[in-house]
């Protein structure tokens, strides 16, 4: 099919081609819907090989028989190919092999560099050596018309206008690109514009149009794919070699590879070598310094980078913005090196410079006059350091405290006391006038104290000359005395501290209180005074002063009350109203006839008062069950004992750590109300009365926990062994029995003996757990087996010498006789 349609239009273009075998074709038979992308190509480059517009080829494919309906879809998909792909590509498969067909992949990549190898104080290493900075080599960037073309360049050349055309053509070895029609054209060695004039020149043989005075085709030539060159990086460098770099590379891109100049290499003679000569010198310090890119030089195939060691260093600290080491060259001053190193800081005593010296045999030292930094020349080993400005200041006063504008003033010759306060806005209004201080700082630099009266020196009666770095202290009344309050607790909406003022009476501070509450006493209100520090030092047992006043709920107050003014610290104490003081309630549940909550109407209500308020016990009341919950208050101390027992041991059981049963006989209380059983209720108190019971529990160290029906005749035993009996690690001994309305009992022993105490309904029977004993370990073992052993050979050392003794008494009486 693609040979059918070729062949009509060859035929359609026969007047600039003439081709034959295009007459027979019939183009009604051609099925352009059949034609994929790449065909639609071809007839489009046919079409621009022979310069014929579209409308042009489908007039003349009309007029050779092509329907209407086939003559638009080829229209259509012309269009389409034409957005997807453009106009056609002459590419040329000019594959090179050898170094400069090197892939992008292929390139370079930065060198590695071992920490121990690095050395940061050298100025300019950073430069190659940093993440904020890379001269990575890049293939993606615009070639300048100097760009010299070489073996691997792609030229792409775009020709646009009356004739549309594009080419890729690939330099290759010879230097040479070959354009269709044209034939080889020879770039090598050329910059990118003298390559573009001779190419142009070349293509205007086939585009007549594109040399004319007013063309009106048009072309242009750009770099493509940028050849891979290979550089050698020789010398003191971090990871010499060869380094493959697009052909855009420059020097300084291969330095960065490369990681620069190593420990012993220069910064400031850097030799690009070409062909055995050297075309350039790189001092790195020019860039970074004084910012000239004229030296970072283009690079070409096989030129090689070499970085001698270096000739000259010196060191630089103190107060320069860079510090570190920098290498200087012959002839360079002291003026260069602080222009390298960026200048003084803002705290550099710049009048001197200190230059130490290594002269070969000595150190020398030398200061170095701002003025005279041009004249003195750097030798290798130097070190320069500049020191910081004195932290003093040779023309200020200050002035503190009880002024309106505190802080520094400068110090003229004369000026005085008053004058300063003046150029502070004067005194506040609460200074302190009796005293004020001068701190001044003698010949020596020791301090010394000078008072001063406030108020004289105001007045004009004292004046005083100031002197640079004085300090002036003014204070406010406030500052030199302690924090005047008064206090108010007990009935108001508001108790607390509160501050001092003038003239403050008792219904001040009760307003500052927010008034009275509801149980305020209104018969007497308690004021304390602490006593004075003129009574103080006189020998009393008393450490303050009561007074008490009637007041009415309205904070009026009497005669005497309105007179007494409150003094700094006094406080004021508001007592309950007697009968004021709230009861509370208590709440009773379970088989009674109107549980709920009841309040106490008195202290003195016990637990029969409030059965009997709360209708009696219903039929089926259980009243030996009965059981009382009280609210207690626990310190943290015996929150935490609690807590340890029930850790230790669980059947140590506090349902709640803020509360406690009281074990109550309800029965008895009934039937002899006000006795000693019948106890006080308590705010809070919660009583519990149950059904009948009917179950005995069983917990603790038995093998099989559980609730047992209640049989009269059993004992503790018995209902120990319906629950499996005991487990091995229970403690038998301390056995007891919780009754239902929280009374327990404990087993009693005697000599081999238990007598288990008397099971009753409800009631819970625990075992408690037996500590656990820990074994002794290996050294006490060992330490008990060497105290026997040790006490065996004193006894049986004794007993040796037991018959000696009696031999020598024998032998000595009979020598006495």
């Amino acid at each position: 099919m693609i040979k059918k349609i070729l062949i009509l239009f060859i035929g359609i273009l026969v007047v600039i081609t003439p081709i034959a075998t295009a007459q027979n074709v019939d183009p009604s038979k051609v099925d352009v819907g059949a034609l994929d992308d790449n065909q639609i190509m071809k007839i489009i480059s046919e079409m621009e090989k022979r310069g014929l517009s579209e409308n042009e080829a489908i007039n003349m494919a009309r007029l050779r028989g092509m329907s209407n309906s086939q003559i638009s879809l080829l229209q259509r998909r012309i269009k389409e190919v034409k957005q997807s792909g453009g106009t056609t590509n002459y590419k040329q498969d000019n594959s090179l092999s050898g170094e400069n067909a090197t892939a992008v992949s292929e390139l370079s990549q930065k060198s590695v560099l071992d920490s121990n190898m690095i050395d940061e104080k050298i100025f300019g290493f950073s430069f190659f050596n940093t993440t904020n900075l890379s001269f990575e080599p890049s293939v993606n960037i615009a070639v300048s018309e100097s760009y010299v073309i070489g073996a691997g360049d792609e030229i792409d050349i775009e020709v646009w206008g009356a004739s549309q055309q594009s080419y890729q053509l690939v330099v290759n070895t010879n230097g040479d690109i070959n354009i269709p029609l044209i034939g080889p054209v020879y770039l090598g060695g050329l910059t990118l514009k003298a390559a573009e004039g001779k190419i142009k020149n070349k293509l205007s043989t086939i585009y007549s149009d594109l040399s004319n005075a007013n063309p009106r085709t048009f072309a242009s030539v750009s770099i493509g794919q940028i050849k891979a060159i290979r550089i050698n990086v020789l010398g003191e460098v971090f990871a010499p070699g060869t380094y493959t770099v697009p052909g855009t590379a420059t020097l300084f891109n291969v330095l960065y590879l490369s990681g620069g100049p190593n420990k012993q290499g220069s910064f400031r003679d850097i030799r690009l070598i070409r062909n055995g000569k050297i075309v350039a010198n790189l001092d790195v310090y020019d860039f970074i310094v004084k910012g000239n890119s004229l030296v970072n030089a283009p690079l070409m195939d096989n030129d090689v980078v070499l970085i001698p060691p270096y000739l000259n260093r010196i060191r630089v600290d103190g107060e320069f913005k860079r510090t570190g080491i920098f290498e200087t060259k012959e002839g360079e001053t002291v003026k260069n090196v602080v222009s390298y190193a960026g200048g003084f800081t803002e705290n550099a005593y710049r009048s001197a410079v200190k230059l130490y010296r290594n002269n070969g045999k000595e150190r020398t030292f030398k200061e170095v006059a701002s003025e005279d930094m041009s004249d003195v020349y750097m030798a290798s080993g130097d070190r320069l350091s500049v020191g910081k400005i004195l932290n003093r200041y040779n023309n200020i006063v200050s002035i503190t405290g009880a002024v309106f504008n505190p802080g520094d003033f400068e110090y003229e010759e004369g000026l005085t006391l008053k004058q300063l306060i003046s150029k502070a806005d004067g005194l506040i209004e609460n200074a302190f006038l009796n005293r004020g201080l001068i701190t001044r700082l003698k010949e020596d630099y020791t301090p010394e104290n000078i008072s001063f009266d406030v108020h004289k020196v105001l007045n004009g009666e004292t004046n005083i000359n100031l002197k640079a770095n004085d300090k002036v202290s003014i204070k406010a009344i406030d500052n030199i005395r302690e924090d005047r309050t008064v206090a108010i607790w007990g009935e108001v909406q508001n108790m607390g501290v509160y501050p001092y003022a003038e003239n403050l009476t008792i219904a001040d501070l009760v307003f500052m209180a927010g008034g009275f509450k509801e149980t305020a006493s209104e018969s007497t209100i308690e004021v304390r005074r602490k006593l004075s520090y003129e009574n103080a030092d006189k020998s009393t047992d008393k450490s303050s002063e009561l007074f008490y006043f009637k007041v009415t709920r309205d904070l009026e107050l009497n005669e005497e009350a309105n007179s007494f003014v409150l003094e700094p610290y006094d406080a004021i104490a508001v007592r309950f109203m007697p009968g004021a003081i709230s009861s509370g309630s208590v709440t009773i549940a379970g088989e009674i006839m109107y549980g709920g909550i009841y309040n106490l109407t008195s202290d003195k209500e016990r637990i029969s008062d409030i059965i009997k308020r709360a209708g009696g016990l219903s039929d089926n009341a259980y009243p030996e069950g009965a059981s009382l919950t009280r609210k207690i208050t626990l310190s943290e101390q015996d929150k935490a004992k609690r807590e340890e027992l029930m850790e230790m041991d669980s059947t140590i059981r506090f349902s709640e750590l803020n509360f406690e049963t009281v074990s109550v006989h309800l029965d008895k209380i009934i039937g002899n109300p006000g006795s000693k059983d019948d106890i006080y209720m308590r705010s809070g108190d919660f009583l519990t009365i149950p059904s009948v019971l009917q179950t005995v529990k069983v917990s603790g160290e038995v093998l099989n926990p559980s609730s047992t029906v209640y049989e009269k005749s059993y004992n503790v035993k018995q209902y120990i062994n319906l629950s499996g009996g005991f487990s091995l690690n229970a403690k038998k001994g301390k056995t007891y029995v919780l009754e239902a309305n929280g009374a327990s009992h404990a087993t009693k022993g005697f000599l081999f003996f238990r007598n288990y105490p008397k099971v009753t309904p409800g009631a819970e029977i625990i075992v408690p757990q037996r500590p656990e004993r820990q074994g002794m370990s290996p050294q006490a073992w060992i330490a008990i087996a060497s105290g026997i052993a040790s006490i065996s050979l004193t006894v049986v050392t004794v007993l040796n010498n037991l018959p000696e003794k009696s031999s020598s008494s024998n032998t000595a009486n009979s020598t006495e006789n």
